[in-house]
């Protein structure tokens, strides 16, 4: 793994960990640089899941669709329209519970950001709405 290292002024640019330490920085800042790293690909991982469940086109329908709905009365809405803006809160709820998982798996070098299983899934409801979009 490549990284950049600042340490007491001195900084070095795509480097590895075997490089950091025969250059002289101390273990705890290649330590901080290698989990640097990882953060950005789990927050990359993160961002991937979410828009392979919804583009960001998908978002933008859906959030439009939630303010025309959200701006009738509730009992001038139709059951699709509910259903709608139920799984709206699903989706906004799995998103948070994504961002969540970020700083975990970003701390826990140990878990495979690639494996499903250490993903929160996609509520069905939030599925259904999605594909409305």
């Amino acid at each position: 793994m490549k990284f950049d290292i600042s340490h007491e002024g001195r900084t070095t640019l795509s480097t590895t960990r075997e490089d950091a330490v025969a250059l002289g920085y101390p273990e705890q800042a290649i330590a901080d640089a290698e989990r640097g790293v990882r953060k950005e690909a789990v927050k990359a991982e993160c961002r991937r899941r979410i828009y392979s469940a919804a583009s960001a086109e998908t978002q933008m329908n859906m959030a439009t669709a939630g303010a025309v709905i959200s701006a009738k009365e509730t009992n001038a809405r139709t059951e699709d329209e509910a259903s709608i803006l139920s799984g709206l809160d699903d989706a906004i709820g799995w998103v948070a519970q994504m961002r969540s998982r970020v700083t975990e798996l970003a701390d826990d070098a140990t878990l495979d950001i690639h494996d499903d299983a250490n993903w929160p899934p996609l509520p069905d409801r939030a599925r259904d709405v999605v594909a409305k979009f």
